[in-house]
């Protein structure tokens, strides 16, 4: 199994990570380290994480405000559309979807 990014997930991420590299040193690392830890989770256990509706589910960071947003895209992949902060507009992701 293997976890892809849409350009805009990828972009949320740059986004959040130049944040936390405004707020304070390390901040940012931190951050990146605790999406990869997620990222793992996510990889051990596809269909643990909270459901969205339409297959979409979201996995919460711990110390951060953030979730991904992921669906399985086919057997062997799941696909991010989004690195959230909680404080958005819940559906923002939803014009991301693939048809």
């Amino acid at each position: 199994m293997r976890l892809v990014y849409v350009p805009e997930a990828r972009f949320d991420v740059l986004n959040a990570v130049t944040h936390y590299e405004s707020c304070e040193e390390g901040l940012a690392a931190e951050f990146y380290a605790e999406l990869k830890k997620a990222e793992r989770e996510i990889l051990e256990w596809p269909e643990f994480w909270g459901a969205m509706g339409e297959g979409y589910r979201r996995k919460l960071l711990k110390r951060f405000p953030y979730g991904i947003v992921y669906h399985e895209l086919d057997q062997d992949t799941l696909e991010v559309v989004a690195v959230m902060h909680q404080k958005q507009k819940p559906d923002h992701w939803r014009d991301r979807k693939k048809s």
